[in-house]
């Protein structure tokens, strides 16, 4: 477990021990960046490490942003818009109102994320946490995430009735459901929004077989969806083996501010756990409930942003007991390069 400070003894005696003492602080900020701290008779001195936070949420929000694809509706008309990456949405005729209840009609902006892997899951910050109707944490299966909604002249819209949503695949799980991405810390902006994934009761999933934007058949998950927002296609994973909670202890001057802690199931390619619990008197980051299956083989992911560049370690390990992960040594590097390391995980 880290300690959250180091020891510099500083002696008062002369000024050339003065100075040292100055330049010896200096040093210690400029190379090592460290939470320090000095207690001797004479004086104390606390010297405090800071790492952004901002530029780090920044990112993520950006590539939120990033990820946003724009489509024009005649909101009078069916219209169908398909994803860059195969999603399908299709709008009957007056599907949409405005706030005050009135049937819209002339041109509506649709707005449609789609996230089908780990790496875009861990730069967008959408893992596959799901909450039971008892309130307990458990990691998703995913078969994709998606930001769905509409405006018109940048005003918010409604929906008039459902639309429907098309996702290909090569393999249907019949376990595969509906799942609606719930918040409570963001005023409404749920692009700004950490999500945690609630079933809908109401959705449900078939399989489908319908032609694709270039006239091929394709094969996928079909069903209506009645609300705007954060939408998943998921399954609860299941592992047959006792659970318990795990910690991980990340670098010296890292904390949930400035960086995230996910683990990444091996053999699923869409699992990822978000550690969200952080206790700043141990410096440790855990989950809710104890819910890791004992003797699982996953990845650990730590990811910060820190002047302009990704900071991030990826450690393969199998859960133990009580599992405790000290991340160790950690890279330098650019998003093309974390995305690579992220798509290669089993």
């Amino acid at each position: 477990m880290r300690t959250n400070s180091k020891t510099l003894t500083l002696l008062n005696s002369s000024k050339n021990v003065k100075q040292n003492r100055i330049s010896f602080l200096l040093l210690g900020l400029t190379i090592f960046f460290l939470t320090s701290c000095s207690k001797n008779d004479d004086n104390d001195i606390i010297v405090k490490q800071i790492l952004d936070g901002l530029e780090f949420e920044a990112e993520i929000i950006e590539n939120r942003e990033e990820a946003l694809q724009i489509f024009m509706l005649n909101a009078g008309g069916t219209g169908e818009m398909y994803g860059a990456e195969g999603t399908i949405l299709t709008f009957s005729p007056d599907s949409f109102k405005d706030q005050n209840g009135n049937t819209v009609t002339g041109l509506v902006t649709i707005e449609l994320i789609e996230i089908y892997n780990k790496s875009k899951m861990v730069l967008t910050k959408m893992p596959t946490n799901g909450k039971r109707p008892n309130g307990d944490v458990e990691t998703l299966v995913s078969a994709g995430e998606f930001f769905i909604n509409a405006t018109q002249n940048g005003q918010q819209l409604e929906l008039a009735n459902g639309f429907q949503i098309f996702v290909p695949v090569d393999e249907f799980d019949e376990d595969m459901v509906i799942f609606n991405g719930q918040n409570n810390d963001c005023d409404g902006d749920e692009m700004q929004c950490d999500i945690v994934w609630e079933e809908d009761e109401q959705g449900v999933l078939e399989q489908r077989e319908r032609e694709g934007p270039n006239g091929q058949i394709l094969t996928g998950y079909g069903g209506f969806l009645s609300n705007f927002g954060w939408t998943n296609l998921d399954r609860w994973y299941n592992y047959n083996a006792p659970k318990t909670i795990v910690y991980v202890d990340v670098p010296e001057g890292f904390d949930n501010t400035n960086s995230n802690v996910y683990i990444s199931y091996d053999g699923e390619p869409t699992a990822l756990a978000l550690l969200d619990i952080y206790n700043p008197e141990t410096g440790l980051f855990s989950e809710h409930y104890g819910l890791i299956p004992i003797g699982l083989e996953v990845h650990f992911i730590f990811v910060s942003v820190q002047d302009g560049q990704y900071v991030y370690a990826i450690q393969g390990v199998t859960i133990g007991e009580d599992h405790l992960e000290v991340i160790g040594t950690t890279t330098t590097g650019t998003e093309a390069e974390l995305i690579a390391l992220i798509n290669d995980l089993p």
